[in-house]
């Protein structure tokens, strides 16, 4: 049996950078939600930063346009930043044939 082909889907990385951009946190959203968080939005979504190789918990919250970056133990990696200042990348999954 043929198995039928999947079409790819489309997302959008977000990336943070703190310190001396050597930390950094990054998250994988619908084209959609994107779209919505740039337009103020709000939104929240749990993920891992990275500093010298060890990995913490973050959670990203988005409002009015802005995200903030709160790490563990009342740690604010990022706070208030424009989402027009993160770093964006657009990625393909599936195969689509």
């Amino acid at each position: 049996m043929k198995k039928k082909p999947s079409k790819p889907r489309v997302y959008v990385v977000l990336t943070a950078t703190w310190g001396n951009d050597d930390a950094y946190s990054s998250i994988r959203i619908s084209r959609r939600r994107w779209s919505a968080l740039q337009a103020g939005a709000e939104y929240v979504q749990s993920s891992s930063s990275w500093y010298e190789g060890g990995r913490e918990s973050v959670v990203w919250v988005f409002e009015n346009g802005k995200v903030t970056v709160d790490g563990e133990d009342g740690m604010v990696c990022v706070e208030d930043l424009p989402v027009s200042k993160l770093d964006v990348e657009t990625i393909q999954t599936g195969d689509g044939r």
